[in-house]
C-alpha cells in the first residue's frame, strides 16, 4: 500500500509499514526521514520559525514601502489589492515549508480522532514518549485512508 493526501501545511504519504509527514508529497523525501523526537521537532520548529520569520520580514518591507508611497501620495488602491492578492499567494506557496517532517511507525499509532477536517494522532515517538500531532483541513480522501488506520 502507498497512498499520500495534503493536509494545511504539507503531505502525509503512507505505506505498509510508516505514515510520513513531509513538506513535498515526493516518496524520494521520506528515505531520510527519521522517528519525531525532541531534537527533531526541534529542527522541524526552527525550520518553520525561520519561513514565518521570512515571511513577515518580507510583508512588513512591502507594507513599508506602501505606506511610504501612500502617504506621498504615489500609491493607488489597485496597487495596494495587487501586492496583498500577491502575499497572500507567497503565504500559499511557502505554507508547505512549515510542516513537520518525520515518520510515524503504524505499530506505534495508539489512537487517530477525526473532528471534522482536523485528525489528531497519538503514537509514542522515538524518545518513547506519548505525543498527539494534529493534521488540519484533510481532504475527503485523506479522511477516509484516516479512516481505514484507525485501530478496530
Amino acid at each position: 500500500m502507498k497512498e499520500w493526501f495534503k493536509y494545511e501545511f504539507g503531505y502525509v504519504n503512507i505505506d505498509s509499514e510508516n505514515l510520513y509527514l513531509t513538506n513535498s508529497g515526493n516518496w524520494s523525501e521520506i528515505i531520510d526521514l527519521q522517528e519525531q523526537t525532541k531534537q527533531i521537532t526541534h529542527e522541524n520548529d526552527r525550520k518553520s520559525s525561520l519561513t514565518l520569520g521570512f515571511i513577515i520580514v518580507v510583508v512588513c518591507f512591502f507594507g513599508f514601502l506602501l505606506y511610504k508611497n501612500y502617504i506621498a501620495g504615489k500609491v493607488g488602491i489597485l496597487l495596494i489589492a495587487v501586492t496583498v492578492g500577491l502575499g497572500y499567494k507567497m503565504y500559499a506557496y511557502l505554507k508547505t515549508e512549515i510542516g513537520a517532517k518525520f515518520k510515524i511507525p503504524l505499530v506505534k499509532i495508539t489512537n487517530i480522532t477525526e473532528i471534522g477536517q482536523n485528525v489528531e494522532i497519538s503514537f509514542i515517538n522515538g524518545d518513547g514518549d506519548s505525543v498527539v500531532y494534529k493534521l488540519h483541513r484533510i481532504d475527503k480522501r485523506g479522511i477516509g485512508l484516516m479512516r481505514l488506520l484507525k485501530k478496530p
